[in-house]
């Protein structure tokens, strides 16, 4: 019999985004549906999974030690998936396993008092053991993407565009290394559509105008159907400077696009030959890789894609939870 049908698990986020932690917690938590979870009412997350267990507020606030330390009792362990939960977690006494996605040098302290921690790629886990977290503590478990069968139908809007036609995707902010696509857009023909919100948006513009590429390089906001965007454009570009490992490259893989990405982080484990890979902050490389993916095959990825499906995250993780759940 599993651990986990007789102990009771929390996962706690205390974000008010929606990005690729939050996208991988509604994933996990469709998978496990028996767990609870601790967030802040009213954030993106919450619209999705509905009304949090235990609210909580934004960030590393106060009160949210004070209120997990109130339902202690009433969990074994916590999965804590934003470091902000990490930290309010372990504060709060609680036995935690934390999941970590992002390939920054850390503050070490609370990972070295995490039960067990969850890196999404080899190179989140390097860096971890370079700040002192002992490797038998760390468990890979990469991201999941739920695959449909078939891809989607490009939407009109997108095919309307002038091409070559690129796409970003991702939320506005300095590490996801937009600046860089917009550099390069400079030497590319064609369109560049950047899909995402975030604190980086005026900079970007700013960029844009200052270079001229007004109409060429489009800030389009958070797209709902990403999926009908990834269809219709010739490449897909993921400029990041640094990156845990990047699952929107396996969706543009699984949707047949070309990729054109960085070696940033644990982006060549996700994307290995399917793509071409540059060094990170190189816009001329970045350029001339977009131009030379034009003339390669698309589809190269699906294959490789298919190994990361939702279901395979899910049981990865599962098998985090049981081992700690197990042990003394």
């Amino acid at each position: 019999m599993s651990h986990l049908t007789t102990h009771r698990l929390i996962h706690v986020d205390t974000s008010t985004e929606w990005r690729g932690g939050q996208r991988q917690l509604e994933l996990l938590l469709a998978g496990r549906p028996d767990d609870a979870w601790a967030g802040v009412p009213g954030s993106p997350l919450a619209e999705r999974l509905g009304p949090p267990t235990v609210p909580l507020r934004p960030g590393a606030h106060p009160f949210n030690i004070l209120t997990l330390r109130r339902v202690r009792a009433e969990f074994d362990l916590v999965a804590a998936h934003t470091p902000h939960a990490a930290g309010v977690a372990l504060l709060a006494g609680l036995r935690t396993v934390i999941h970590r996605r992002v390939d920054f040098v850390p503050s070490p302290a609370k990972y070295q008092r995490a039960a067990h921690v969850i890196a999404v790629s080899a190179a989140v886990r390097s860096v971890l053991v370079g700040v002192g977290v002992s490797a038998d503590r760390i468990t890979i478990v990469p991201d999941g993407v739920e695959l449909p069968p078939t891809p989607a139908l490009p939407h009109p809007r997108w095919l309307a565009l002038p091409r070559p036609l690129y796409a970003c995707v991702g939320a506005l902010v300095d590490h996801k290394g937009h600046r860089h696509a917009i550099d390069a857009m400079l030497t590319t023909p064609g369109t560049l559509v950047i899909a995402g919100e975030g604190p980086l948006r005026a900079a970007l513009e700013h960029r844009i105008v200052e270079s001229g590429l007004q109409g060429r390089v489009l800030l389009i906001g958070q797209v709902p159907d990403v999926p009908a965007l990834l269809a219709a454009i010739d490449a897909f570009v993921h400029p990041s400077v640094e990156e845990g490992m990047g699952q929107v490259l396996i969706e543009a893989m699984w949707a047949g696009c070309r990729v054109v990405a960085t070696t940033a982080g644990g982006i060549p484990e996700a994307v290995g030959d399917a793509g071409t890979l540059i060094p990170p902050g190189d816009p001329a490389a970045l350029s001339r890789a977009m131009l030379g993916a034009l003339g390669t095959e698309p589809g190269q990825g699906r294959h490789r894609a298919s190994q990361y499906s939702a279901a395979r995250m899910v049981a990865g993780t599962t098998q985090v939870y049981e081992l700690v759940l197990g042990g003394p």
